[in-house]
């Protein structure tokens, strides 16, 4: 049982990350969320980046709910990246595990001071504001302005997804893009020895 997670985090939106627990290590493929303490590992040390609130039973999500969700994730963003319909299937999935923790603006009350300003997720359980949270970005994703900013790595051999920052960003990493580049070379050492 982990206590760390070993695959990638490129501080890609929460959908995207989700996606990217399905990755390749030496031309392995690897689940990230294969087991119960490689999917706690994983929530761990992207818990920051997940909204609070939630009520505490049942603080994490079950595996095989974070695999059903990445599933219909990984299908959503393929399909969106690939310029295809995403498949109403997976979109199914996504936007039942979304309704699982509805959100609400609310004001807290503050003695002496502004209210400050909060999130009512309804009573749903921590597991559940986790796991809509995830839909809720691939709904995010796959709906709004930044869709045409998903790529699919274009390294040899990775399966990672990102969310196009740059005009010339073709990779996840710079690893991938070193990658990219000495397998470019290599090919065209061959092709000019010939």
């Amino acid at each position: 049982m982990p206590s760390t997670y070993a695959g990638p985090l490129r501080d890609e939106p929460p959908a995207i990350e989700l996606h990217n627990t399905i990755y390749a290590a030496q031309g392995i493929r690897i689940d990230g969320l294969a087991d119960t303490g490689g999917a706690a590992a994983w929530l761990k040390v992207i818990d920051a980046r997940l909204p609070g609130g939630g009520s505490a039973r049942r603080r994490m999500p079950a595996v095989d709910e974070l695999v059903e969700l990445r599933t219909a994730v990984r299908a959503a963003l393929a399909a969106s990246v690939s310029g295809e319909p995403v498949p109403r299937a997976a979109l199914d999935v996504i936007n039942a595990f979304s309704a699982r923790a509805p959100r609400s603006p609310l004001a807290v009350w503050q003695p002496h001071r502004a209210p400050l300003a909060g999130t009512d997720v309804h009573g749903a359980a921590r597991a559940d504001v986790i796991l809509a949270a995830f839909a809720a970005d691939a709904i995010d994703l796959v709906t709004g302005p930044r869709r045409d900013d998903l790529r699919a790595c274009g390294a040899p051999g990775c399966v990672l997804m990102f969310l196009k920052d740059h005009p010339r960003r073709a990779w996840c990493s710079n690893a991938c893009g070193n990658r990219a580049r000495q397998a470019r070379h290599y090919r065209r050492a061959r092709e000019s020895s010939r």
